[in-house]
This record gives structure tokens, C-alpha cells and sequence, in this order.
């Protein structure tokens, strides 16, 4: 390829310049155009999966590189056709020779970085963050072959002289190689999402189980073991333990999800449940209020901790561990409530006038909430009783948004809402 890019070859010294230049120009866009594939496809798969399956490849190509493992790559042996340059004009064959090498695969690999990179793309699981990290591989095609004539006349000579420290080059990218394999290792526990249910919103989880209604109108309670089980005609899921409360045609009703016998039946205009057995939180709705009811199901005990106008939007409440958790969105701000129930104190989380707080969820003495603003939208993670917050994850744009969302003592769980086709997803991260 070096041999190719002369001014001999191509006619001028000009001509030459033209031809590197439209070389990296299409071999930085086949492989930006490769990472963008590859990191669709990885959030179709989930983060989290794609993380592990990258840095299980990563270390694969480490034993490969220091000899521990013998394998062939999976590549194409053959190089680009060198007719081209006699048969095509100079911008095509130039633009095609890089947009072979760009895209990696109709080339020869001498060592299995390239394939730890595509990994690492698929594991990124956003398409532009993931072409922009692929198009390096473009850069560094086109890099050698402008760079090794910066250092000598004869091209090929710069080549020989990588190639007698074989060696060395190999112990670096074992060491790059085994690098990655950490990072990656690493990377789910800090910010990998992962996806739970397509086609799903509301989820609510307990112990090892999850629950979540889908758009077709059905709720589904997925326990760590066995077959899911489905409760037809019902929305609004919350679980506790064996027991799970959904929104019915009749108000609320309260089963053991194993086998679907019914405990508890609210009817009425009611509707966002939240439980933590035997206490149920939920929404009442009347003609000058909406109202927060939190109901003991086994001694029928009633708090009512929360009252607004119907103009408020009071969303859904959560109830863990003695303590309930909800927003209120009104024309002059918002801002997310904790009330302890036992002592009856109240504490504002967080407040703004200018974006949107919502849907919080509890879980011992973390909490999380939806922070909308700008364009922009977080999923919050704070601590009772400190000031200081977290960002487990972020949409740049107003084409999606997260909205509801649930806590476990690992993970915090949330629906991406994309807002112009209305399709939802529930992932969960870990925090």
C-alpha cells in the first residue's frame, strides 16, 4: 500500500497529497461509519452484556498475543486489488483503498486488536460515541501511510524497522490488551445500563424479583428464577415481596403474583400504587383534590400525608421502609418530598423553578428521581440527610426523556421514554 501512494504512482507530487487525503478521509468515515453500526447494535443488546462480552475478548487477545493461546483471526486474507489503480480514476481507487482498510474486515489483521476495538464499539452501546472512538482505527490506517515517508525516502523502510521490533510491539499490546480487559471489567459497575423490558414502563422491583407493565396493556411480575408471570388488562404495577398491587378497571387490586389470589381490593378513582407490605401508598382522586392515602391492608389503619389542587401534578408515590416519597410539578417550579411516616417529618430533596423533578423512588436511605432541564434530562441519586447527589445517567437531546423509575439496594431501575414514536424501554443501571 505504501508503494501505491507515490508521486510515481500517482502522477505528481499534488496528486499525491490528493490521494492520501481522500485515503483518510474515507478510511476515518468507513470506520466512524463501522463504530455507529456496531454501537446500535450493542444497545439493542444491552450495555451491560456487551461490557462483559468486550472485556472476555480483550483478555482472549491478551493470552493470543503473549502466546498463551493459538488461534486463527477471523479476517480476509486478501488485499485490496491493486488493479484499481491502473482500471479506476485516482479519487475512486484512492477513496476505495481506504474505505477497505477503514472497515477492517477485507484486510489482513496481523494482531486481534482490531476485533477487541469492534467489542469495545458494541460495548459502548451509543452510535456516536461509539464512531467517534472507531474512527481512530481509520486515522491510524491513514497515518501509516503518510507518516513512515516523513522519516525516510524509501517507505518500506520505515515498515522493516517496525517489523524487527515484532516482539516488543507485541508485549506493548498484550499490556494495552489486558488494560482494556479492566477497564471494561470495571466499566458495568460504574454507568453500564442495561436493558430490561422493550415495549415496557413502571417498573418495580423487590428483591429479586422485577415487575413492569407493558404498552399492550398487560403486567408482568419476572422473578430471578422460573417463568414470568402475567396479569392481564392492568398498568401501574408495585411489588413487594410475593405480593404485587396493579391499576384494574376497577381501581386497585392487591395479589400474591405467584399464584394470582386476590388480598385486597381499593375501588374507586384511584390509581399509582406504591407497597411495602402491608402498607399501601396510593393516588385518590376527587372533585377539588388529588390526595395521597397510605393504607394498612392487615389492620386497615389510614394516614392521608399529602393533599393539592387538581392543577398539581402530584405523580406516583413510593413507599419503602417507613418513608414516602413523591413530586409535585406546579407553574412555579418543582421539587420531590420524603415524609417519614412514623414521626411525621418532612423534608424537601431538591427543588428548581426551571426544569422538572419527578418520579422518585426509595429504597432504605437512597433515593432517586428524574431531573429534567434544558434539554437535557439526569437520573439523580441522592442520600437522606446529604446534600451531595449523583448522576447515574444522562440523555442529551428532547427526542427521549426518562420517567418512571424504581430502586433496589444494586440498582436503580428507569423507563426511557422516546417521545415522538412513544415507544418505552426499562433499563437498569447499578449505583
Amino acid at each position: 500500500m505504501l508503494e501505491t501512494f507515490t508521486p510515481a504512482v500517482c502522477g505528481s507530487r499534488k496528486r499525491q497529497i490528493v490521494a492520501q487525503a481522500l485515503f483518510t478521509v474515507a478510511a476515518v468515515a468507513t470506520a466512524a461509519a463501522l463504530g455507529f453500526v456496531l454501537g446500535l447494535a450493542g444497545a439493542s443488546l444491552g450495555a451491560r452484556q456487551a461490557l462483559l462480552a468486550a472485556a472476555a475478548l480483550a483478555l482472549v487477545a491478551a493470552a493470543r498475543e503473549a502466546g498463551v493461546l493459538r488461534f486463527p483471526l477471523p479476517q480476509s486474507r486478501r488485499q485490496v486489488p491493486e488493479r484499481w489503480r491502473f482500471e479506476l480514476p485516482l479519487p475512486v481507487w484512492a477513496s476505495g483503498y481506504g474505505a477497505g482498510l477503514g472497515a477492517g474486515f477485507f484486510t489482513f489483521q496481523p494482531v486481534s486488536t482490531f476485533w477487541v476495538a469492534c467489542a469495545g464499539a458494541l460495548a459502548l452501546a451509543r452510535p456516536l460515541p461509539a464512531a467517534l472512538c472507531l474512527s481512530l482505527y481509520g486515522a491510524g490506517r491513514a497515518a501509516m501511510v503518510v507518516w513512515p515517508r516523513r522519516r525516510s525516502a524509501d517507505p518500506t523502510a520505515a515498515v522493516e524497522r517496525l517489523t524487527t521490533r515484532r516482539g516488543a510491539l507485541l508485549r506493548a499490546n498484550v499490556v494495552a490488551l489486558l488494560t482494556c480487559a479492566v477497564l471494561l471489567g470495571l466499566a458495568p459497575t460504574a454507568n453500564g445500563a442495561t436493558r430490561v423490558a422493550r415495549q415496557a414502563i413502571d417498573p418495580s422491583v423487590s428483591g429479586g424479583a422485577v415487575a413492569f407493565a407493558r404498552q399492550a396493556g398487560d403486567v408482568v411480575v419476572r422473578p430471578s428464577t422460573g417463568s414470568s408471570v402475567v396479569f392481564r388488562n392492568a398498568s401501574q404495577p408495585a411489588l413487594s415481596g410475593d405480593y404485587l398491587a396493579f391499576v384494574d378497571g376497577r381501581g386497585i387490586k392487591v395479589v400474591r403474583w405467584e399464584d394470582g389470589s386476590e388480598v385486597a381490593r381499593i375501588v374507586g378513582n384511584v390509581s399509582r400504587p406504591a407497597l411495602h407490605w402491608p402498607n399501601l401508598a396510593f393516588v385518590r382522586r376527587e372533585p377539588d383534590a388529588e390526595r395521597i392515602v397510605v393504607r394498612n391492608l392487615v389492620n386497615g389503619e389510614q394516614k392521608l400525608p399529602a393533599k393539592v389542587a387538581p392543577s398539581v401534578d402530584l405523580g406516583r408515590p413510593s413507599l419503602r421502609h417507613g418513608r414516602l416519597a413523591w413530586h409535585t410539578v406546579t407553574q412555579k417550579g418543582s421539587r420531590i418530598v420524603v415524609r417519614h411516616l412514623g414521626s411525621r417529618t418532612q423534608r424537601t430533596i431538591a427543588r428548581t423553578r426551571i426544569g422538572r423533578l419527578s418520579n422518585p423512588s426509595l429504597f432504605q436511605r437512597r433515593i432517586v428521581w428524574v431531573d429534567a432541564r434544558s434539554g437535557v434530562t439526569y437520573l439523580r441519586r441522592g442520600k437522606l440527610g446529604v446534600k451531595k447527589r449523583r448522576t447515574l445517567a444522562k440523555i442529551k437531546g428532547r427526542r427521549a426523556s426518562y420517567w418512571t423509575t424504581s430502586l433496589s439496594d444494586r440498582a436503580a431501575y428507569m423507563t426511557r421514554w422516546t417521545l415522538a414514536s412513544g415507544a418505552a424501554t426499562i433499563y437498569k443501571t447499578r449505583h
